[in-house]
């Protein structure tokens, strides 16, 4: 029996082997397969060759760099480049200095996908251990959210601060601001012609800030009465979900329909401005609609480069609340929203308003290009109606416009004493779609802070 076996096998492998030592019939086709499949054969007899021998044998990169020549242009990296005579370590290197950076966006594009899943599983658990059925150990369960917030935290950098999310001063932020307002407006309502004690004010505050400069929020333009901050500190998870997909007419969680008047303020706002959106300048004098298109394109492209798609396999109903997100981000970034801030944190700031001594002009020739900055990730959301805020997960955008002013003497207006840097800067977020249980129009909004930078005269 054994034998027959052996003889079975050594009839199959020699048919193997004749199988393999003769050539199938071209078929008719592209000439570049051919071509393929006549190296093919020519590296096939090479290596069963006699007189191949294995101390000779060394790399030749010459194929693969004729295969890296015939990829697509948007695929074929410097190196590749034809035309560009190079020896094969001068290839390796240039191939390997690309290396770090590749390396870098990968390991972001990990983290990010970590993030992702962190909140997905927090969401998850948490809704399932809002049903007494399904709980297994509220003590593990507990421990298991802990452990995902503490994980969210290290991988959402800013966007995991609570101080963003505040509504309101504390009480002793508000106390630190009137206080050094109240100089300011002391050394005002004393008479001097030459604004003397103002400015040795104004100049010793600045000088004992940190970097200098004074970090505003827009909570201050706020009244007092306005500070009852409300909420309750436990609410079940059930119930955050269903607060957040409310569609209340007061829930700031969901993106607002702008009015006509709205649209129409935003379209002559950025006829007169610029954007640069992720680094790449959009004029304003293309119109309204081309803005919006570009910011929704930005958007898209981010979207879909983190699920390794491109910005036309964007699904319809996905597409439709980004022209919405889009559009809410021109809103939130123009200089009626971003400036008017600016402009009234500052004249709060430096005047009473009982006696004029100084008057703000804008410094027109300075102004900068609005800057919106995208990408996605985890972020802390307010839940209406609690105080303790929920993690939720996609697109993010930090909006910044810098505004110069001229402080100058009201008696005397080409008197310029200083000139101001103002930094409007905000964020929103939106989850599109990435968060368990949030409708595709949840989003987030701060209030938004303004940092004033006193430039001194020459």
């Amino acid at each position: 029996a054994g034998d027959l076996m052996t003889a079975v096998n050594d009839e199959a492998w020699d048919e193997w082997e004749d199988d393999a030592a003769v050539s199938s019939p071209q078929p008719p086709g592209d000439s570049t397969l051919q071509g393929h499949e006549a190296k093919a054969q020519a590296h096939a007899i090479t290596s069963d060759s006699p007189s191949s021998d294995a101390g000779e044998w060394g790399f030749d990169l010459s194929e693969l760099e004729q295969e890296m020549s015939n990829l697509p242009a948007s695929y074929a990296p410097p190196f590749s480049a034809p035309g560009t005579s190079m020896s094969s370590e001068e290839t390796l290197l240039s191939m390997l200095n690309g290396l770090p950076t590749a390396l870098q966006a990968g390991g972001e594009r990990m983290r990010t996908l970590e993030a992702l899943a962190l909140v997905a599983r927090l969401h998850v658990v948490s809704a399932r251990g809002s049903f007494t059925q399904l709980q297994s150990d509220e003590q593990t369960t507990h421990e298991q959210l802990e452990t995902i917030k503490q994980e969210l935290h290290q991988l959402s950098g800013e966007w995991g601060h609570k101080k963003l999310l505040e509504t309101i001063l504390t009480a002793s932020e508000r106390q630190q601001l009137e206080e050094m307002t109240g100089l300011l407006h002391h050394a005002l309502s004393i008479e001097n012609e030459d604004l003397t004690l103002f400015q040795e004010v104004i100049e010793q505050l600045f000088d004992g800030l940190k970097e200098k400069q004074l970090v505003i929020s827009t909570n201050w333009l706020k009244e007092n009465a306005e500070s009852g901050e409300t909420g309750t500190e436990s609410v079940s998870y059930v119930n955050q979900i269903l607060a957040v997909c409310s569609d209340e007419p007061g829930n700031t969680s969901r993106i607002p329909t702008l009015s006509e008047a709205e649209i129409f303020q935003d379209a002559k706002d950025i006829g007169r401005d610029e954007l640069l959106i992720n680094g790449e300048r959009v004029e304003g004098t293309r119109g309204y609609d081309a803005v919006v298109d570009a910011l929704q394109h930005e958007l898209e492209l981010v979207l879909a480069r983190q699920v390794g798609k491109t910005p036309e396999q964007t699904p319809m109903a996905v597409s439709n609340a980004l022209q919405s997100v889009a559009m809410a981000v021109l809103h939130a970034s123009n200089r009626t929203e971003s400036g008017g801030s600016s402009y009234e944190l500052l004249a709060k700031f430096l005047s009473n308003h009982k006696m004029n001594r100084v008057l703000l002009r804008p410094a027109s020739a300075r102004a900068s290009p609005l800057e919106v900055q995208m990408d996605v990730g985890p972020y802390l959301e307010t839940v209406p109606g609690s105080k303790e805020p929920t993690w939720a997960f996609g697109l993010r955008v930090k909006l910044t416009a810098v505004t110069w002013y001229l402080v100058c003497d009201a008696e005397d207006p080409t008197n310029e004493l200083y000139e101001i840097e103002t930094t409007f800067c905000n964020r929103l977020a939106f989850p599109v779609g990435l968060t368990p249980f949030h409708p595709l129009d949840t989003m987030r909004k701060d209030r938004g802070d303004v940092t004033l930078r006193l430039v001194l005269p020459n």
